[in-house]
């Protein structure tokens, strides 16, 4: 073992149950539950995964306690004995790699995904939901306690080592403390903490005394008039007395949901990162039972710190462990280089989970597919071993060069550039990007042990293709920049030239384009000192954003307020100047911005490649060379034709 991680690696108990090492996998929602919410084989492979990558304990994600309280449409239930069974094999597939395993029980409350929602009163949040809740009646809240239990005791029956109460993150416990939410008079009014004490107190009674119980517990709602630190301390004092062996503290609701799940966009604004962490840490001072936090954690040295400080018992690793479920093992052994980063872009995971969909992983295309593949190892082998030429070193080629190579093919890149990474230079250039450097590294760490030969300053031409007798290509020559046709074009500078450095940046600038990419150079360029405008055609801005990162940009005080940046909507530009903008307006008007510098980020168009393959029968055409989109597109397109090739 690499002695640099002892204490992440030391046992720690949670009530009489001994978890092998400090690594909590924590609840993460995947709507890989069948319809009526149901476990299935998919959730069995994604766990064993999990397990097998040497977490030490891992939370099977929430099991919801009522149908009413159903958060997603893919949520597992527990409401009933009938779903025991299946839940039942997820539980086996990960005991039996040698962690402990735990569920949380939720209720979401007036945040659920049903047509009738339930709450403490007749109050919801803003951003999602705006049914009006139904009001509990305090018999209505003490049935539901009984749920909870109920839960609990199915959950026991199936095999979890302890249990873990869902009340942070605007769901119906934490509902029950937040002054946003609860304003009843009775009991569970009066004492806003009652409703949880008295699930954890009933479960204790049905469970046992050594039957672990874990509270996720909201420690700041980041809200006027919700729960403080404060409050939540009180909280968690009370919390430890009903007999919770293991604090699991966050914070967040869904109208301050970017916090809860933040992305790349805010993990270096001060105050921002680690922010779970940073409550955890002031909680412990309250209570003497042990303490888990997490959230953006990657770095196994900072994890190992946080032990050996005393900031945490355990460290929670989430989405990382999407995006490389050996993550545990691979600290483990010393092998850090090995580890695939999460880059915390929100796409894969977050954003499809907010539309009903199964959760993937941007840079990992087998996550949700284990019970295909345990792992990459697992893949198919060839019928015949392929000379595999791949032209283009971006995302898509690079998982596409990898994932061949290890199938056994013979794998070979061109790149006309002279180094990899393609399009993800381009992203990784501004500091709230940097995981995506870390990627690409990556990459190249995984492409130099597969003995993957890469051509830098290499043309793709057909002689050459002609001379290297391929027996199948991939094309991922990836994008460049759209320069529209509007007076005065050559006026403005291209977003590669400037995110590369290629053109001087004045003080005032207008960025004309509204979408992802015009939203990463205005901040970019805005985090600089400059004053930037963005100009969009469209009646909205930032539409192609993953929903928690749109709304860190456009809330109130959210990174366009903080940084100054104006975005002017329906505003298609007439004419580029040598010192502005002329735009147009809905009303038929024009107005003229002044800028010393305008950057022209209206999107991306293919690089050709046709008259370069036009012999060969087996032509796999990825990412950005297909239609250019994100690089997780790419990077998926990219695992697919490696494996198919």
């Amino acid at each position: 073992m690499d002695k640099r991680f002892t204490k992440l690696f030391e046992p720690i108990k949670i009530g009489a149950v001994t978890v092998p090492n400090r690594i909590y996998m924590p609840s993460l929602c995947t709507n890989y539950s069948g319809p009526h919410g149901e476990s299935t084989t998919q959730d069995v492979g994604y766990y064993e995964a999990r397990a097998r990558g040497g977490t030490g304990l891992i939370c099977i994600d929430y099991s919801c306690i009522s149908p009413e309280g159903r958060g997603m449409m893919g949520q597992r239930g527990l409401w009933e004995n009938e779903f025991m069974p299946q839940f039942t094999r997820v539980i086996d597939g990960v005991k039996i790699r040698g962690a402990r395993v735990t569920t949380q029980i939720h209720h979401a409350g007036v945040d659920a995904m049903v047509a009738q929602p339930v709450g403490p009163s007749q109050l919801s949040n803003t951003q999602f939901f705006v049914t009006k809740p139904l009001e509990l009646s305090t018999e209505a809240v003490e049935q539901m306690v009984d749920k909870f239990v109920a839960a609990a005791v199915r959950a026991k029956t199936c095999g979890v080592d302890m249990v873990e109460v869902h009340g942070t993150h605007g769901y119906l416990i934490c509902q029950f403390f937040s002054p946003l939410y609860n304003e009843r008079s009775d009991k569970y009014g009066k004492d806003r903490a009652l409703f949880a004490v008295e699930i954890v107190q009933k479960i204790k009674e049905q469970c046992g005394t050594d039957f672990p119980v874990i509270f996720r517990l909201c420690a700041d709602e980041f809200m006027p008039g919700g729960i403080t630190l404060d409050y939540a301390k009180e909280i968690a004092k009370r919390l430890e007395v009903s007999g919770v062996d293991l604090l699991n503290v966050t914070g967040a609701n869904y109208d301050t949901i970017d916090y809860l799940l933040p992305s790349m966009y805010l993990a270096e604004e001060d105050g921002e990162q680690y922010r779970f962490i940073k409550l955890a840490s002031e909680i412990k001072k309250v209570v003497s039972t042990p303490v888990a936090s997490g959230g953006l954690l990657i770095d196994p040295v900072l994890a190992e710190k946080l032990l050996e400080d005393g900031t945490l018992d355990m460290v929670f690793i989430g989405r990382q462990l999407m995006a490389d479920p050996d993550w545990p093992n691979k600290v483990k052994t010393g092998h850090l280089e090995d580890i695939r980063p999460c880059v915390a872009c929100n796409d894969g995971c977050v954003g499809r989970i907010l539309s009903n969909q199964p959760v993937w992983c941007s840079v990992n295309s087998l996550c949700g597919f284990e019970f295909r593949w345990a792992n990459e190892e697992s893949l198919p082998k060839p019928a015949r071993k392929k000379k595999v030429l791949i032209i283009g070193a971006g995302p898509g080629g690079l998982e596409a060069a990898r994932i061949a190579a290890l199938r056994g093919h013979q794998v070979s890149i061109i790149e006309k550039a002279d180094k990899i990474g393609g399009t993800l230079n381009l992203a990784s250039v501004p500091s709230f990007k940097k995981r995506y450097r870390q990627l690409i590294e990556w990459y190249n760490t995984q492409l130099n042990k597969l003995g993957v030969g890469i051509e830098f300053n290499t043309e793709a031409t057909a002689d050459l293709i002609k001379q290297a007798a391929p027996d199948a290509i991939i094309v991922a020559t990836g994008s460049e920049a759209v320069c529209p046709d509007i007076p005065g074009i050559s006026h403005a500078a291209m977003v590669d030239d400037i995110m590369l450095g290629k053109q001087e940046v004045g003080q005032n600038v207008v960025v004309i384009g509204g979408g992802f990419v015009g939203l990463d150079v205005a901040l970019y360029l805005a985090k600089q000192g400059n004053k930037v405008t963005i100009v969009e055609t469209l009646p909205e801005a930032g539409t192609d954003m993953e929903i928690t990162v749109r709304l860190s940009f456009f809330k109130s005080g959210g990174l366009l307020d903080k940084y100054g940046i104006t975005v002017m909507t329906e505003s298609p530009v007439v004419e580029i100047k040598d010192n502005g903008v002329e735009v147009a307006s809905a009303a038929g008007s024009q107005k003229f911005i002044e800028a010393d510098t305008v950057v022209c980020a209206v999107g991306r168009q293919s690089i050709p490649f046709s008259n370069l393959v036009k012999d060969i029968d087996e032509i796999y055409v990825i990412g950005d060379a297909r239609t250019p989109r994100k690089s997780h597109d790419a990077i998926h397109e990219g695992f697919t034709a490696g494996l198919d090739v």
